[in-house]
């Protein structure tokens, strides 16, 4: 019976939610090929600046590029874009490649990145053939074209690959690995795949285990057919509901449930343009009425500057508006979208960026500034392992866990519904990256609103197996407390399930956070009450922090997401409780930061999501 509960609960509408009023996106890289075809106008320059990537930054130069100016130390991964194969499986045109991408191969190839050609094919009908009775060519075809070229690998940009080739696509790429393996060994593979696989045929699991890269296009969701003007690719919101599959947030989740623990082979590209259209009036969200255009990011950030650049707090991405024979709305990614973007690919420790396209930003420098100020130097690692990241899984059928893109500690989080009787079908599982695992460690649980479960928190350590139990029904956007200490010299992980004894409770699955023993010094054995709480809210552009007192001096740092120090207060000892306000000028970027407490051996820390 229970089964049948869980699934009427959670089955009411298999696959994808809605998403700004379709269910198919247009390829936006087939949209930009058609109507590019035969001018082959690429021009190049570029520098290196000596810069060293700390995560994966993979571009597309398309054959139409024009004036393109490119730091080459930012980039790891440039696919030349693009040769077509037609059905059959043989190449159908050249674009120009390899002799009009010569120079950008020579000078990617000396800063220590690699070039990849990129094979493309936008028909289901083209593509079914490809998988099928043309697969052996097809294979044939692109192992040649790798190891005849100044290549280091190929991209597969099939898109609109019909559900009934899910299986032939993951076999066609599983055997492409293993021709190129044994013809041209270390050759790098990667696949094109959608923000939302609406027709089910992208096996992300089973893709993950097979390429280097999965690409995710993860800007589809404006365009030529919007009714609406917006962003191509909103940060959160933009949907009916929370769990609308309507943004980032969303995209990211469905990757972490159906290819959990695959992180590192997951690349989120992002947009280099946007679009402008005519509006019904001046406020977000307004209708479209006639006109519309593809910009790239160079003319949006221009028009943006003469009319208004104004800022969106749903999506989290800026936009302008403008009066000429009626109402026109433009909706692109800047640096400071882009930078929130960023920080979400660092805390969720995926491979990296992509960028929709080189050269889209002109001679302009606040792009590749962007890109430097993200993923060159230290990589910084936090105390939180949240649902998106690759220390957190979900387990059992991915069907039964929600992917919400609301409330969650860093914009989202997962859910799914209890069972009366085990064992468990869902459980998920939390790992954490300890500075020290020698010592012991307390921890808590993020819970928002919502949660209506008693949840037992089996809390594994030092070979044994401890629980907590919590009632999620009585916490909503809160840190939970999960004791401890807990002795990590023989591992630290949290596992709850959903055998929980009763059916149809929300269970709410979000972050979990491991801090130092409080109130204890170490090696002395006295203790002090410490309290470094953030009693404002979170997201926001300004935090109230309350530091407790303290009979010691101490500091509090913060942090930026490339661990870069941005703001320092010392507490001297006897100082009485206070309360601090950051932060204190306007001129930081939105992004995520973290605010760490340090009093002799106390150290306490609370990650900060800052808007503008």
């Amino acid at each position: 019976m229970w089964q049948m509960a869980v699934l009427s609960i959670l089955l009411s509408g298999p696959g994808p939610t809605e998403s700004s009023g379709t269910s198919q996106f247009p390829s936006t890289h087939m949209m930009e090929h058609e109507f590019h075809q035969g001018k082959e106008t690429l021009s190049i320059e570029g520098s290196n600046e000596g810069r060293s990537l700390n995560r994966t930054v993979y571009g597309f130069l398309p054959y139409w590029g024009s004036d393109t100016w490119l730091r080459y130390d930012l980039i790891s991964i440039l696919a030349c874009f693009c040769v077509d194969m037609n059905s059959s499986g043989t190449i159908s045109a050249w674009n120009g490649f390899p002799s009009l991408f010569s120079e950008a191969i020579d000078s990617i190839n000396a800063t220590g990145g690699i070039a990849i050609v990129t094979v493309v094919n936008f028909s289901s009908a083209g593509i079914h053939s490809i998988l099928t009775t043309g697969r052996d060519t097809a294979i044939s075809t692109i192992v040649d074209l790798v190891d005849s070229n100044p290549v280091n690998g190929v991209s597969i940009d099939f898109e609109n690959v019909g559900s009934a080739d899910r299986d032939n696509l993951t076999d066609f790429m599983l055997e492409l690995r293993s021709e190129l393996d044994t013809a041209v060994p270390g050759s790098h593979l990667s696949i094109c795949t959608p923000a939302v696989d609406w027709s089910g045929a992208f096996n992300y699991a089973e893709l993950a285990e097979t390429c280097d890269a999965l690409f995710i296009m993860c800007y589809p969701w404006s365009g030529s057919w919007s009714t609406v003007a917006g962003p191509c690719c909103p940060l959160t919101g933009w949907g009916s509901t929370p769990e609308s599959s309507a943004n980032m947030i969303w995209c990211l989740g469905d990757y972490a449930k159906y290819a959990p623990s695959q992180h590192d082979k997951i690349v989120v590209g992002l947009p280099y343009y946007g679009h402008e259209w005519e509006t019904a009036g001046s406020s977000s969200h307004s209708s479209v009425t006639g006109g519309y255009l593809t910009l790239l990011y160079t003319t949006l950030a221009e028009r943006a500057a003469t009319y208004g650049r104004l800022w969106d707090d749903e999506s989290l991405t800026p936009w302008y508006a403008y009066y000429s024979n009626g109402w026109n709305q433009g909706w692109y990614d800047d640096e400071v979208s882009l930078k929130l973007k960023y920080d979400i690919v660092r805390e969720a420790d995926f491979q990296g960026v992509g960028i929709w396209a080189l050269g889209y930003d002109g001679s302009r420098d606040e792009l590749w500034n962007c890109l430097e100020d993200a993923f060159c130097g230290e990589i910084w690692v936090d105390s939180i392992t949240d649902n998106l990241e690759s220390r957190f899984a979900v387990h059992g059928p991915q069907q039964y866990w929600r992917n919400v893109s609301e409330g969650g500690l860093f914009y989202g989080y997962f859910y799914t519904y209890s069972i009366s009787s085990g064992p468990d079908v869902n459980w998920a599982e939390w790992t954490f990256e300890l500075p020290d695992s020698n010592r012991s460690w307390m921890l808590d649980t993020w819970l928002p609103a919502g949660g209506s479960a008693v949840v037992d928190y089996r809390i594994l350590h030092n070979g044994t197996e401890d629980t907590v139990t919590v009632d999620q029904s009585l916490f909503a956007d809160e840190w939970v407390t999960l004791g401890g200490s807990w002795d990590a010299s023989d591992g630290l992980s949290v596992i709850i399930g959903d055998n929980t004894g009763v059916s149809g409770d929300m269970i709410i699955t979000d972050a979990v956070r491991f801090s130092p023993p409080t109130g204890i010094e170490e090696n002395t054995g006295t203790a002090e009450p410490l309290r470094f709480l953030l009693i404002s809210a979170n997201p926001s552009s300004v935090f109230q922090l309350q530091i407790s007192a303290s009979s010691e001096t101490g500091t509090v740092s913060i942090y930026d997401s490339a661990g870069r120090l941005v703001f320092r207060k010392d507490i001297q000892s006897g100082s009485p409780e206070e309360n601090l306000c950051w932060p204190v000028n306007d001129g930081l970027p939105p992004g995520l930061f973290t605010a760490v407490y340090r009093s002799g051996h106390y150290r306490s820390s609370v990650k900060l999501v800052l808007l503008r």
